[in-house]
């Protein structure tokens, strides 16, 4: 059974299969929360909220699954930028505790 976070209200949909999320991914982690935080600067505080909800999701998986510190941070940076000042419970990872 795998585990997707969807984001569909960009007018498409997000997943991220948690159980097979590619190195390949991670590499490029920093355009892709670019993709998502770029147009959200432009909506309100209501509409960014699945947008910061998906980036909690997101980091939270690469807090397990990734080897790179500064993925989780680009991931962390994104959600700050767009208001969310919450913080990720810690996860058994290799950065669990950044």
């Amino acid at each position: 059974m795998s585990t997707f976070s969807t984001l569909s209200s960009l007018g498409g949909s997000m997943r991220t299969d948690v159980f097979t999320t590619p190195a390949t991914f991670w590499e490029a982690v920093a355009e892709h929360v670019a993709e998502q935080v770029t147009p959200a600067l432009k909506m309100g505080e209501r509409a960014r909220k699945p947008i910061i909800a998906y980036l909690r999701d997101l980091e939270g998986i690469a807090r397990r699954e990734c080897d790179s510190r500064q993925a989780i941070q680009i991931i962390a940076s994104g959600r700050h930028i767009l208001g969310d000042r919450s913080d990720i419970e810690p996860i058994d990872g290799p950065f669990s505790r950044t």
